[in-house]
C-alpha cells in the first residue's frame, strides 16, 4: 500500500492537506467518510460522492452515482487512474483536491498519519532511512562595540532598504580622515551637522518605503472580493457563466413567447429566481400560460420548468421594510442543466464591504429578445449593506445589496457576481419614490394631479445565502 496525500484547493475547507495510509478513502458530505466536506457550503458535493481506490499498484477514483458527477483535470469520469498532481473536483464547481500519490510504503501505524494503520502486504515493515545529521551553524563572531556610523544608521527603521552598512562605512570613514587631518571644531561639528540631515533624510526616506510595504501587506491581508480587475473580470465570468443564464418566459395559448424574468442555475435541477417573478408564474399558469426557461444564446431551446419555491417570509412586512425581503424563489427544470454558478460562501458573503466591484448579469426588458436571447452583463459598485429594514447589522444579519448596477424590468432573479465568478446575491428590484404631479389633457385642457413613481439608479438584491436556505427547504441538496 502506498501513502495517500490530498490538498483540498476549493471548497469551505480549502488549504488543508490530508494523508492517508488505507486502501479505500472516501469523499462527500456525509460524517462517515474519510474527507468531510462541509454539509452546508460544499453544496455540489454529494453525501457519498466518489472513492480512492488502491487498486493492482495505483490511486483510482471512483464516482459513487454522485449527483453532480466527479471530475479529473475537468473531464467527468466514472472510474479513472490517479497521477500525480491530478485535480480530482466532486461536482461541477465543487470541491477540489489535488492528488499525491506517494511512491513510498508506510509502516504499520506510522507517525503523523491521518487515517487507519494499515499493513504492508509481502514483506517486513518499511522503516524510512535516517535523515543525513546536519552541521550545526557557525557560532557568529564576537561582536566589539559599535561605531558612530553603527550607530546613527541603526536609528533607521527596520524596513529601510538604504544600505545601512555601506552608509555607516562611509560616515566612519568620513570622521577617520577627520580626525587624521585635524579639522578645526567649526569644521567637526558642521560635518556632524550635514551627516545628521543625511541620516534624518535616510529615515524619511527608510520609513517611506517601510510605510508602503506595511500598506501593501495590509491590502493583501484585507478579505478579496474583487478577484483581479474588474474591467476584465467581466469578461471571464461572462464567458464562464453564459450556460447558467436564463430567460424566464411563459406562452399563453395561440400566443407567442413573453419573457418576464431572469433565471440562473444553481443545481443540475433548480433555476434560482424572485419570490415576486414565481407570483407572475403562478397567475399565468392560472390562466393556462405554459412555463420555460430559454438559455442565453441558444435560440430555439426551451426547457419547460415548473414552480418549485417562494419564500414565505416576502412581502411579510414584520420581517422586512415594506415587506421587499426574502425575495427569492426557485423553479425546477424539465431536464438536466449543463451548468450551474457557484454561490459564495458564508465567508465571503461576511467580507462584503461598500465600494466593492459586481455584475448584474440578466435580461432588461428593454433589450429582451426571446426569439435569440442574449443576456446583458453590467458593472456596478455594491453602495451599503443592511438588513431587510435598511438598519446597520452583523454580517450574518446584513442580507440586503444595494447596488449601482444599471437594471431595468426583466432583470429581476439576475445573479449578482462578485469579480472573483461567485455569486454574492440576486437582483430583487429599484428603490423609487412618488411623487405627485399636474398634468393638462391635450383635449378639454383640464388640469389634474396625479401621482408618478420615479425610479432611481439605487438598485437592490438578496444575498445568496438565502438562496442556500431555499434549497435546503426543496430539498435538493446533493446526495
Amino acid at each position: 500500500m502506498h501513502l495517500l496525500r490530498l490538498y483540498q484547493e476549493t471548497g469551505a475547507h480549502a488549504g488543508r492537506t490530508l494523508q492517508f495510509d488505507k486502501p479505500r478513502v472516501r469523499l462527500g458530505r456525509s460524517p462517515d467518510n474519510d474527507v468531510v466536506f462541509d454539509p452546508n457550503v460544499d453544496l455540489d458535493a454529494s453525501g457519498h460522492h466518489c472513492e480512492l481506490q488502491w487498486d493492482q499498484g495505483a490511486w483510482v477514483v471512483a464516482d459513487n452515482a454522485s449527483r453532480n458527477g466527479t471530475y479529473v483535470n475537468g473531464v467527468k469520469v466514472q472510474r479513472q487512474r490517479l497521477n500525480p498532481q491530478d485535480l480530482v473536483e466532486c461536482g461541477r464547481g465543487g470541491p477540489r483536491l489535488r492528488v499525491d500519490p506517494s511512491g513510498a510504503a508506510v509502516t504499520v501505524g506510522g507517525p503523523g498519519l491521518g487515517a487507519a494503520a494499515g499493513t504492508v502486504a509481502g514483506g517486513p515493515a518499511y522503516a524510512p532511512p535516517a535523515a543525513p545529521a546536519v552541521p550545526p551553524p557557525p557560532a557568529p563572531p564576537a561582536q566589539g562595540p559599535l561605531s558612530v556610523g553603527e550607530v546613527m544608521t541603526s536609528q533607521l527603521p527596520p524596513g529601510a532598504q538604504v544600505g545601512k552598512r555601506t552608509m555607516a562605512f562611509m560616515i566612519d570613514q568620513a570622521l577617520a580622515r577627520a580626525t587624521v587631518r585635524r579639522t578645526s571644531p567649526a569644521l567637526k561639528v558642521a560635518f556632524g551637522a550635514l551627516t545628521l540631515l543625511v541620516v534624518g533624510g535616510l529615515s524619511v526616506l527608510g520609513f517611506y518605503v517601510w510605510d508602503e510595504r506595511e500598506q501593501r501587506d495590509e491590502d493583501r491581508r484585507r478579505p478579496a472580493n474583487t478577484g483581479g480587475d474588474p474591467s476584465t473580470a467581466g469578461a471571464r465570468l461572462a464567458a464562464a457563466n453564459e450556460g447558467s443564464i436564463y430567460l424566464l418566459a411563459f406562452a399563453r395559448p395561440n400566443d407567442r413567447d413573453r419573457g418576464f424574468c431572469t433565471g440562473f442555475a444553481v443545481t443540475a435541477t433548480h433555476i434560482a429566481t424572485n419570490a415576486h417573478c414565481v407570483r407572475i408564474a403562478q397567475d399565468e399558469e392560472r390562466r393556462g400560460a405554459r412555463l420555460f426557461a430559454l438559455r442565453t444564446k441558444t435560440p430555439g431551446v426551451r426547457i419547460p420548468v415548473s414552480l418549485a419555491y417562494l419564500d414565505a417570509r416576502w412581502q411579510n412586512r414584520q420581517q422586512s421594510r415594506g415587506g421587499t425581503g426574502y425575495d427569492v424563489g426557485l423553479v425546477r427544470a424539465s431536464q438536466a442543466l449543463p451548468s450551474w454558478v457557484r454561490l459564495c460562501t458564508d465567508e465571503e458573503l461576511f467580507a462584503l464591504h461598500e465600494g466593492d466591484a459586481l455584475f448584474v448579469y440578466g435580461f432588461p426588458g428593454m433589450t429582451m429578445n426571446e426569439a435569440s436571447p442574449v443576456a446583458t452583463i453590467t458593472l456596478g459598485l455594491l453602495n451599503r449593506v443592511t438588513d431587510f429594514f435598511d438598519s446597520v447589522s452583523t454580517p450574518q444579519g446584513a442580507q440586503k445589496l444595494q447596488h449601482s448596477a444599471q437594471t431595468s424590468g426583466g432583470s429581476s432573479g439576475s445573479p449578482i457576481f462578485l469579480p472573483s465568478g461567485a455569486v454574492a446575491g440576486i437582483n430583487a428590484g429599484s428603490l423609487a419614490d412618488d411623487e405627485r404631479q399636474i398634468v393638462v389633457d391635450p383635449v378639454t385642457h383640464q388640469q389634474r394631479e396625479v401621482e408618478v413613481n420615479r425610479g432611481s439608479n439605487f438598485k437592490y438584491g438578496m444575498r445568496a445565502d438565502l438562496l442556500r436556505q431555499a434549497l435546503a427547504a426543496v430539498q435538493d441538496l446533493p446526495r
